[in-house]
């Protein structure tokens, strides 16, 4: 487009008008060119016989001189730089232009015709003018190729047509190509004499023309002759002054044409070329805005349309984030307390564990005390697996919540595409524990829970003592002490009223001396000693289990084994499900994320489809200023 362009601007601004007289093999075209100059300057023959592009220069270009220049190149052609051309005598002319074999490019002739200026076309006292013979259509295909090529340069085609043929494909071709750009093109329909049937054959060729160029039809009496170029040459060897009436309106139009009405020969091209550029620039410009409006729109669907699933998503977002952390803090809670309750409990009733341990006699006294130890022990370690069997309980009811949950939000994802990797969230079944009964188990043996004493430091390290066989605490052994004083006092007034019995001790105590009193007395403190130890001995089992007891849950209490225990199994239940939750809640966020960026990027589109119809609309108004501005050239012109 670019080079065409500037091949128009070298076409306007040059001051000299290029001439092309094409058509098909044979159709006359140089016996034409020869008939204009008056003068048999280029060969001409039955059979085709141009081989090469033969341009006729008025000598007044080369100093006066008549001469032909055969140019190897044409790009470097310049008729005063020797080198780049070699001089062809007339006699020779005839065997280069027939049998070129690809050595020349073009011949330049400088030819000088003796005619006025009003009678000559090419020094005409207004314009430069040059004739440029061509081989015809078909002669190959490179030299049609040239030929189609070239006419782009030309500012006037002269189409010569053979009236016998009429219109080849070739031609018809050459014809449309040409009026891409050229509106009018000039035809000459040359051996029209020897055509009987002369109305026919023109009204066939007309009609042909009016398909090819409409333009060129409105102005066919200006722009379409009839005539027989070699009956001028017949004329002219006879010494004839008259012209043929239509040979000679033929060359009063083509004069006036390049002449006189430079516009339609010079700048029309130009017009009609930028013309058609501009309206394929609106057409193509119209195209993509409606393209673009039509893009809008369908975004503007998609994003009403996707709105109420954005926000539902955005809720559940909300909804299902609130819930898996309420799951997870209840379980939490709920693990804890229970734990605390239980532990607690335990620890307040240790002693009715140990009643369970068989007493063996006085003699198994320390076998005794172990058993009972050990049991207390064996009861804690139970309890505290008791614990974490709740919380692998809890944990399993927490995790098949979150089950549910994550199975209602992948029936909101939309459907993977094949091949797309999923990251669902992988949670088990309802009903499948055996994988988190593992996981649970594992925990628990990281958890300090393999052995006996594990479940507290202070039982490590506990062992019996002295003081757990004696119990010096009176304001327990009181009441037994009382019971029992009480016990002897009755029986020893069972049988008589108590005035009897205080009247028989005053006089026994009036009998006996104070010696003799105070040995009773001594005796009767003795006799409650021994009473005494009999029965801590009979009571040492009890002593036992309830010093052991006392002891054990006074450790525990000193360790916070309770609250140890409690927020052990806390953050073992916050570890268990926490994963699940952070996955849950990633999930979900994944699934707003993935409708952010979906809605981001058709926000993203609509952007550049508004900014490609601001531009195309843009783009389509300035064409259409330029066509009017481009179309008012040829009303000030021809005004």
């Amino acid at each position: 487009c670019e080079v065409h362009i500037d091949k128009l601007i070298a076409r306007v601004t040059d001051k000299s008008s290029k001439i092309l007289v094409t058509g098909d093999l044979n159709a006359g075209k140089s016996t034409l060119v020869n008939a204009l100059l008056r003068r048999e300057i280029l060969p001409f023959d039955q059979q085709p016989c141009t081989m090469l592009f033969c341009e006729v220069v008025d000598a007044s270009q080369n100093g006066g001189r008549e001469e032909i220049h055969a140019v190897p190149d044409i790009a470097k052609y310049d008729h005063s730089d020797p080198s780049s051309y070699v001089t062809v005598s007339m006699g020779d002319l005839e065997d280069i232009v027939m049998d070129n074999d690809e050595q020349y490019q073009q011949l330049k002739i400088y030819s000088q015709d003796k005619r006025s200026d009003q009678e000559s076309l090419l020094h005409n006292g207004v314009v430069d003018v040059s004739l440029i013979d061509s081989p015809g259509l078909n002669r190959d295909s490179l030299k049609t190729t040239q030929l189609f090529a070239r006419q782009e340069e030309i500012d006037v085609v002269v189409f010569v047509v053979n009236a016998e043929n009429h219109f080849t494909l070739s031609g018809q071709d050459f014809l449309l190509n040409a009026g891409n750009e050229k509106a009018h093109i000039f035809i000459v329909v040359n051996r029209f004499d020897a055509i009987r049937r002369k109305d026919r054959c023109e009204r066939m060729i007309l009609d042909q023309i009016k398909d090819l160029s409409p333009l060129t039809y409105e102005e066919r009496h200006e722009l379409v002759h009839f005539v027989s170029a070699r009956d001028l040459l017949t004329a002219e060897a006879n010494g004839s002054a008259q012209l043929p009436e239509p040979f000679a309106r033929m060359e009063k139009s083509l004069r006036s044409f390049t002449l006189e009405q430079r516009f339609k020969s010079k700048l029309a091209p130009a017009q009609r070329y930028a013309m058609n550029v501009l309206y394929d620039v609106q057409y193509l410009a119209a195209e993509n805005v409606a393209m673009a409006t039509k893009r809008i729109q369908e975004i503007n669907a998609i994003l009403r349309e996707s709105m109420p699933k954005y926000e539902t998503l955005l809720t559940e977002r909300t909804e299902n984030t609130r819930m898996s952390e309420s799951i997870l803090d209840d379980s939490c809670k709920e693990v804890r307390q229970h734990t605390t309750t239980h532990l607690t409990n335990t620890t307040t009733h240790l002693e009715d564990v140990a009643e369970k341990v068989n007493w063996p006699g006085l003699l198994s006294l320390w076998k005794y005390a172990e058993d009972v130890l050990l049991a207390i022990v064996h009861h804690l370690e139970h309890e505290v697996k008791e614990c974490d069997r709740f919380t692998s309980f809890t944990i399993q009811q927490a995790r098949n919540d979150l089950a549910q949950i994550e199975q209602h939000r992948r029936a909101l994802e939309p459907l993977p595409s094949p091949g797309s990797a999923s990251n669902m969230l992988s949670l088990p079944s309802a009903g499948n524990d055996g994988l988190w009964d593992d996981g649970m188990a594992s925990s628990i043996s990281a958890s300090q829970l393999a052995s006996i004493g594990s479940i507290s430091n202070a039982l490590d390290t506990v062992q019996l003592e002295l003081g757990d066989f004696v119990d010096l605490d009176l304001n327990h052994n009181w009441g037994t002490l009382t019971s029992l004083s009480a016990s002897a006092s009755m029986a020893l007034f069972a049988s008589r009223s108590m005035a009897s019995n205080l009247l028989t001790l005053m006089r026994l105590s009036s009998s006996i001396g104070p010696t003799t009193a105070r040995r009773l007395m001594v005796s009767a403190a003795m006799l409650i000693g021994v009473s005494s130890v009999f029965y801590m001995v009979s009571d040492m089992d009890a002593t036992v289990r309830r010093k052991l007891s006392a002891r054990v849950a006074l450790m525990l209490k000193d360790e916070g084994f309770v609250d140890h225990h409690g927020e052990r199994l806390y953050t073992e239940t916050s570890r268990a499900i926490r994963p699940f939750v952070w996955q849950l809640q990633h999930n979900f966020e994944r699934m707003v994320e993935a409708e952010e960026r979906r809605r981001a990027d058709h926000l993203r589109k609509r952007h550049v489809a508004q900014d490609s119809q601001i531009y195309f609309d843009e783009l389509r108004n300035k064409a259409q200023e330029l066509a009017n501005a481009v179309r008012a050239v040829s009303a000030d012109v021809c005004l």
